[in-house]
């Protein structure tokens, strides 16, 4: 159905935009609930709301009492009340991510068993699931085969795949995503700033104009002064140039991995990394004489190049799936710059020289003149005559230093002939 929607020129969501591309599912509605189950919902309602009560009153007086205790530091440490907030009330939401292990696969698989035919609000919540798992004796780690565990492995691996990079159904769901991730990195840059000094900027928009995601930036701290004193732009007309632009390119996940536009990013990729490890801005990358103008010129190398790839600049690289693979190595990092030690440019530098003696071309040699050989010395035209002789260097030098001095007056007066000499001024 989305191939065909794309096919007639769907462009109404990022989904239909990418009709090959997994899809999140939305919550289905759960079926009517029967007058028991709306009694039985009602009563649990009440308890969680006496409950909820019980624990906001619990917290409302912790709170109290933690801002007189606030107050008091900052007033003892002469800083704001913010900033010991900030600092005892901040947790990070990004955590690294660990291996699947086992026993969520099996809990995972279980989930999706018991929870496929149930209504929302009935399910099993994961403390059930995971009592049902270690219930089930065909579920025990000592009787699953080695490629069992992996099944529920790979099936657990391609959920999370899916949650993370999978398209949104529709844009209402693609703008809420949006915006609750905007509100996590804006937690997370402010706690940055906090613990650390750190300015950020970030600008976000939709890339179509069908999308529900309001172009918006935001700045910790007075970082979007930078905007305006040093670039003389104000970031509200930099977020609405940037999502015109976005839109303007109108490209699905298909077209922005072209290869033309992998290769470009490559590029980008390798020059930046480049610049960043030699802190120098000017440099350029050379691939054909890589080992001599790079490596043992600036003593860095770039490791973790896809072995399947030649090393060669990424616009000689016309395979799709070659270029898509170096650009996703660079963006990740596994193929990235790093300095080299004294020892280790020492052992590099031998290795080359070897190499030469053994009788291999280190690089690309420069072309040789087609005049190699012969005397290119400036010769006289006309037979060598004063009158055809060119000037040399330094006559031309005084010639132009002569055109530089001021010219003198035409008249002076004579300062004999000044009517303050007679002392018959007028009055």
């Amino acid at each position: 159905m989305e191939a065909h929607l794309h096919d007639k020129g769907d462009n109404s969501c990022w989904s239909a935009r990418n009709p090959g591309r997994p899809v999140i599912p939305t919550r289905a509605k759960g079926a009517p609930l029967t007058d028991a189950e709306k009694a039985s919902r009602a009563l649990k309602a009440a308890q969680r709301k006496q409950s909820q009560k019980a624990l906001h009153d619990a917290i409302a007086e912790f709170v109290t009492e933690q801002s007189q205790k606030i107050g008091e530091i900052a007033r003892l440490h002469n800083v704001t009340q913010d900033h010991v907030k900030n600092l005892v009330n901040f947790h990070t939401h990004y955590k690294k991510t660990r291996a699947p292990q086992l026993m969520n696969a099996l809990v995972h698989a279980k989930a999706k068993e018991v929870n496929a035919d149930l209504p929302t609000g009935s399910k099993y919540t994961l403390k059930e699931v995971r009592k049902l798992v270690e219930d089930d004796p065909a579920l025990h780690p000592h009787m699953l085969t080695q490629d069992e565990k992996n099944s529920y492995i790979t099936d657990l691996v391609e959920y999370r795949t899916l949650k993370t990079s999978g398209s949104r159904a529709n844009n209402i769901a693609a703008a809420r995503d949006v915006v609750a991730t905007t509100e996590k990195i804006k937690e997370e840059l402010d706690g940055l700033h906090d613990r650390c000094g750190t300015y950020a900027t970030f600008v976000i928009a939709g890339g179509h104009v069908n999308d529900q995601t309001p172009a918006t930036w935001y700045a910790t701290d007075n970082a979007s002064d930078f905007w305006e004193d040093a670039l003389n732009l104000v970031l509200d007309d930099v977020a609405r140039k940037f999502e015109q632009w976005a839109c303007s390119q109108g490209k699905n996940i298909v077209e922005r991995d072209s290869l033309e536009n992998m290769q470009k990013q490559a590029a980008r990729l390798v020059l930046a990394g480049l610049r960043r490890v030699t802190n120098k801005t000017n440099i350029i990358m050379n691939y054909p004489n890589y080992m001599k103008a790079i490596v043992l010129s600036y003593g860095v190398i770039l490791e973790g190049w896809p072995t399947t790839i030649p090393f060669t600049s990424p616009w000689n690289i016309h395979t799709v799936s070659d270029m898509r693979a170096l650009r996703d190595a660079l963006k990740a990092g596994t193929c990235a710059w790093k300095t080299m030690s004294r020892s280790e440019l020492e052992k590099y530098k031998a290795d080359v020289e070897r190499r030469q003696i053994a009788g291999e071309v280190i690089g690309k040699p420069r072309k040789k003149r087609s005049d190699a050989g012969t005397s290119r010395k400036r010769k006289n035209a006309a037979g060598g005559s004063k009158e055809n002789r060119r000037p040399s260097k330094k006559s031309r030098e005084q010639t132009r230093a002569s055109h530089r001095q001021p010219k003198s007056r035409e008249i002076i007066e004579d300062s004999d002939e000044s009517p303050s000499s007679d002392g018959d001024e007028e009055d």
